[in-house]
């Protein structure tokens, strides 16, 4: 029967990182932008950890620069890697030359208790305090999921940190209350035996953790895409309906909605060509989107064509920022081939209390201010006649 010591605990967990790296990588060549190279990232770490686990488990069987020195340098370099690559998946800075210096300063510590000056309790200490920083870097962005219906993926790195961080407490706790009797990570004590069970677990965890993430920031890119206007990042007809519906739930509050068009836009997109129209939609886009308010939408329902709704925005506020939007779109720096390109908009303004009126009645009545807008001469601003006297 095979005896189960924490050296043998420590080489299958080695052999199980081994094994799920050369899968991870395989079963990701088909991912792409910054998830692949997360994912990418945590393929090399399994295999950092499965050495490191290697050589901690012949500890005592090998010079010391091997197991301790070379050992723990290669388990921090892949801590320091796991947070890049977590912070990479979550969108926030890596943090790259924190993390590596973070991760020299322990390491040479380290060393030195580990051959120069042996102190076991201080290479302890080292690294808690390493996984400890480590921690608190990939906390703060993961805090969010904490949250009600915050990311379950997520929830999944929390649960893998939460655990490293219980037995790290252990150990620390038997070093501190003088119940070890003797140096070494391969002594059989509650605290060695939670690091080492977390060690041979925590790939797995922390893979289905990855693969969770990325599945949640694949699906939220497609639902960005289907309700994103390709070309000027604004919101497009799918999206506007669903923004108008909430919009109709907010009721008691006065609402608006501003319909913007391009002035003389066929005549661009002839003298300039398609290209020239697009860089001219995507300007306004940037221009308009400059002056809102936090809350206020912007979308593109087809052509040349914008829509602005403003929740909670009185009449005489909309006129005014639809005044100043028309204002800096005439400025707009636009230059074609060397020669300057005025462009203007004329904008329809709509207001009222959403409750009993259907969806898309405020950007109707917009669309026909508009309408009486370009007819009126173009580059000015028309507020819908039936919102005559709505108070602002």
């Amino acid at each position: 029967m095979l005896h189960l010591d924490l050296a043998t605990l420590t080489l299958l967990g080695a052999l199980q990182a081994l094994l799920l790296a050369p899968l991870l990588l395989v079963a990701t060549r088909a991912y792409t932008g910054v998830a692949r190279t997360s994912l990418r990232i945590w393929g090399v770490v399994l295999l950092l950890q499965a050495l490191g686990w290697v050589l901690a488990a012949l500890r005592g069987q090998v010079s010391d620069w091997l197991s301790i020195v070379l050992s723990n340098g290669v388990l921090i370099a892949s801590y320091a890697e796991t947070a890049r690559a977590l912070r990479l998946l979550l969108g926030v800075p890596p943090r790259r030359r924190l993390l590596a210096a973070i991760g020299l300063v322990i390491w040479l510590g380290i060393a030195w208790f580990g051959v120069v000056q042996p102190d076991y309790r201080m290479r302890v200490y080292l690294a808690a305090l390493m996984v400890a920083a480590y921690s608190a870097l990939l906390f703060c962005p993961l805090r969010h999921a904490l949250r009600p219906g915050g990311s379950i993926a997520q929830r999944v790195m929390l649960l893998v940190l939460v655990a490293a961080a219980l037995a790290w407490c252990l150990r620390l706790h038997e070093l501190i209350a003088g119940t070890v009797t003797a140096p070494g990570l391969l002594l059989a004590t509650p605290g060695n035996v939670a690091n080492v069970i977390y060690g041979a677990v925590e790939p797995v965890f922390a893979s289905i953790g990855f693969l969770l993430m990325y599945n949640e920031a694949a699906q939220a890119d497609l639902r960005r895409l289907a309700r994103t206007d390709p070309l000027t990042g604004t919101l497009n007809r799918l999206a506007l309906e669903e923004a108008q519906e909430r919009l109709l739930r907010d009721s008691g509050h006065a609402h608006a909605a501003l319909m913007l068009d391009a002035d003389h836009f066929k005549a661009i997109n002839d003298r300039f060509g398609h290209a020239g129209g697009d860089r001219v939609l995507a300007a306004l886009a940037r221009c308009i989107a400059a002056r809102l308010r936090p809350g206020d939408v912007l979308g593109r329902v087809g052509g040349e064509e914008f829509v602005v709704l403003l929740p909670r925005t009185g009449l005489a506020a909309a006129a005014a920022l639809a005044e100043q939007l028309r204002a800096h779109v005439a400025a707009l720096p636009l230059a074609f081939e060397g020669v300057a390109q005025p462009v203007t908009v004329s904008i329809g303004v709509a207001g009222g209390d959403p409750a009993g009126c259907a969806a898309g009645a405020l950007i109707t009545r917009a669309d026909r201010a508009l309408y009486e807008a370009k007819r009126a001469g173009r580059n000015r601003v028309v507020v819908a006649a039936a919102d005559a006297g709505f108070p602002a």
